[in-house]
């Protein structure tokens, strides 16, 4: 799928799917309301067992590739999925999100004025489980900066050119929840080009159920491992903020007002005054953990 000179370009979205049946109609709705006549949708189905077989069934023409077939995780069946991609432009879209209107035209509008430009993301709504809408995230302009400490970019509104993605490889499939970030973080490591938009291109719907509004414990062990791989200090921040996540997070001084012990805060605060002298007070206040710690601990992280 080739673009015409001065036309948009062609997008090849992957839709990862398993037993999401009761949102995956909103998910692929949002994309056919794009109304773009350039899209490669693609369905990766690991042979759900709920609902979403008849939902696929209903949309089958409107799929460019249909895969049903059992994958090792998310990452896998998204592999599987830019496998069969022949758009010049990349994305995908969880089953539990949606694009807002008008965002692939955006997105197109943007790479179509800067043949340099190799990553496009914009900001995303955030849906959290009680149904309120809590803030935008993303569309933050120092997001390469910042990318080694924290995963600051939305994915549902991030699309990248092909070419980065066959020069980067596929998603790491070691990772249950981090494969995104670390994306990301080999994007920015091969020099590539961003661009941050202002617009809201997406929501994200966090659910009691859904991986990232759940795995607290699996998000820090994951994390500790980018911010080791991809962040400064030659890894060495994420020591740091392992430490502070087993012996601070997790007891409560991150909490406000803190739930801790006095002797515990006490230490807390003295380890903080010397890590600001140590790695400087900017690499600090960017641990970002503790809402997994909340959720570890069972308590509201929202």
């Amino acid at each position: 799928m080739r673009s015409a000179p001065n036309m948009l370009p062609t997008f090849s979205i992957v839709i990862p799917n398993y037993n999401s049946g009761p949102v995956l109609q909103r998910c692929i709705d949002s994309l056919l309301a794009q109304e773009y006549p350039q899209l490669q949708l693609i369905m990766a189905d690991s042979c759900s067992t709920d609902e979403s077989r008849a939902i696929i069934e209903k949309y089958r023409d409107r799929f460019s590739v249909l895969i049903v077939e059992k994958d090792k995780g998310q990452a896998d069946g998204l592999n599987k999925g830019f496998a069969r991609a022949d758009g010049e432009i990349r994305g995908w879209l969880c089953a539990d999100d949606e694009l807002l209107p008008g965002a692939l035209h955006h997105v197109a509008a943007l790479f179509a004025a800067d043949p340099a430009l190799d990553v496009v993301t914009g900001k995303c709504q955030r849906i959290m489980p009680d149904g309120t809408t809590r803030f935008l995230a993303g569309g933050d302009p120092d997001t390469w900066k910042k990318i080694g400490i924290q995963n600051i970019v939305e994915q549902p509104s991030t699309f990248w050119r092909t070419q980065l993605h066959q020069q980067l490889g596929q998603l790491d499939t070691t990772y249950h929840l981090g494969f995104d970030w670390d994306l990301w973080a080999r994007m920015k490591k091969a020099g590539a080009k961003l661009h941050v938009t202002d617009q809201v291109l997406s929501r994200y719907y966090f659910s009691d159920t859904n991986k990232t509004g759940t795995a607290g414990k699996l998000f820090a062990k994951e994390a500790f491992r980018l911010v080791h791989k991809h962040g400064p200090l030659w890894g060495g921040l994420a020591r740091i903020y392992r430490f502070l996540y087993k012996h601070f997070d997790l007891k409560g001084c991150y909490d406000k007002p803190p739930t801790c012990t006095r002797r515990r805060f006490i230490a807390f605060m003295w380890t903080m005054a010397c890590l600001r002298v140590l790695i400087g007070r900017r690499l600090l206040l960017m641990y970002n953990w503790h809402f997994a710690a909340c959720q570890e601990r069972n308590i509201k992280w929202f």
